[in-house]
């Protein structure tokens, strides 16, 4: 498959115009911002178009008094970090594993250990560039905090997949940098019951939970304390002292409190080698929901991964294993899951009917993960591609 590497966006847009017929008669895959080095995931041999926004990686505008940037929709989050960082400013996400590009980042909006602290991917979002899938380009937002003009199309564009079009700018809400960052990784059998477990801590900026399905060793937390030194101290002090109390093994990650640091963060796993689904209960289902997603994966031969958000009651499941990125099929599990929400009939994320989401699967997992989304998003999604000539081309996972 030759990827396409435009260097402008108006060779983006012609080749949109010139493949656009193509894709939808084939019901070919567009691989949008595939990276040079990786293959797209779990789409065997369907026939598909590549395009890389690398290119696209340029700085547009930076106001660093307004805690604005406007990018390409090519750069890097590990570049976006840097640039910031010079000015003393901080963007939370680019600690993500995946150093995804701008663009993949929106269109994914994966779940992150920050999101309940600073917010979810649509709440950094101001302003977007899209070029449509009918080869216009269009300008959405405005680079201001508070923007109550129109339609708040950036939040719809987040999560899309690439299905409502390309990003190609972004206008981003910075932060400034805290003046101190400190990681800690927790292990023991107390954290099994996890919201249990921070009635008790001390005010955290990020908690990311894990453990492997069936619970037969002893699930850890990474926590991330962010502030002043005063407010850093304290909390890690109170974080020691509540470890000691309930035997639970604590060490600090070595790190710089700085946007760009990435040490103590896994690195990306490469495409096709793996799978991911995001399944949402809501915070007051949190505990009652982890036991209900382990007792369906203790049934399953491949080794998954748990891992959980609980200030905002999302569960991600992970595994490694190239045969389950590649199934053409979402695992029983995860239908049975969705399945038994339905029946129920219960509008919105909760226990009885969650929200399931795909990040990393095959082309036909995708689909099935569409047919889970609420009435309202699908409804929504069919104006927009009605109003906007009715295309809809097809689309891959791994937005990176």
């Amino acid at each position: 498959m030759k990827t396409y590497r435009p260097e402008s966006e108006l060779d983006l847009r012609e080749w949109v115009e010139s493949s656009t017929d193509r894709l939808v008669d084939e019901r070919a895959p567009a691989v949008t911002g595939a990276p040079l080095d990786r293959s797209p995931t779990g789409l065997g041999t369907l026939p598909r178009s590549s395009v890389s926004t690398t290119h696209l990686s340029h700085v547009v505008d930076f106001r660093p008094r307004d805690l604005t940037i406007t990018v390409g929709a090519g750069m890097r989050m590990s570049a976006l970090a840097r640039i910031v960082d010079e000015e003393d400013l901080w963007f939370p996400f680019a600690e993500a594993p995946d150093d995804r590009s701008i663009g993949g980042w929106i269109a994914a909006a994966p779940v992150g250990e920050f999101d309940a602290s600073f917010g979810p991917v649509r709440r950094h979002v101001l302003a977007c560039t899209l070029l449509l899938w009918d080869g216009r380009s269009t300008s959405w937002g405005r680079p201001v905090m508070k923007n109550v003009a129109g339609y708040d199309v950036p939040k719809l564009i987040c999560g899309s997949r690439s299905r409502l079009g390309i990003v190609t700018a972004a206008t981003l809400r910075l932060w400034p940098r805290p003046r101190i960052l400190r990681r800690f990784e927790l292990t023991g059998e107390s954290l099994h019951d996890v919201q249990a477990a921070l009635s008790g801590m001390p005010r955290l900026e990020a908690v990311r939970w894990r453990v492997k399905a069936g619970m037969t060793e002893p699930p850890s937390m990474t926590v991330s304390i962010a502030g002043g030194p005063k407010s850093v101290s304290a909390r890690a002090e109170k974080l020691e002292a509540w470890a000691r109390d309930r035997g639970v093994d604590i060490r600090e990650q070595e790190r710089e409190a700085t946007s760009s640091g990435s040490v103590g963060v896994e690195r990306p796993v490469r495409p096709g080698t793996s799978a991911a689904y995001r399944v949402t209960f809501g915070r007051g289902y949190l505990s009652a929901g982890l036991k209900d997603v382990n007792r369906r994966l203790a049934r399953e031969l491949d080794p998954w991964t748990v891992e959980a958000y609980p200030a905002i009651g999302v569960v991600r499941v992970s595994t490694q294993r190239q045969e389950a990125a590649g199934q053409r099929h979402a695992p029983a599990w995860l239908t049975t899951l969705a399945e038994a929400g339905g029946r129920v009939g219960v509008a919105g994320p909760s226990l009885d009917a969650p929200s399931v989401r795909i990040e990393r699967g095959g082309h036909a997992e995708h689909e099935a993960a569409r047919r889970m989304r609420s009435i309202g998003a699908r409804e929504i999604e069919s104006r927009w591609l009605a109003a906007f000539g009715g295309l809809q081309v097809p689309w891959q996972a791994d937005y990176l």
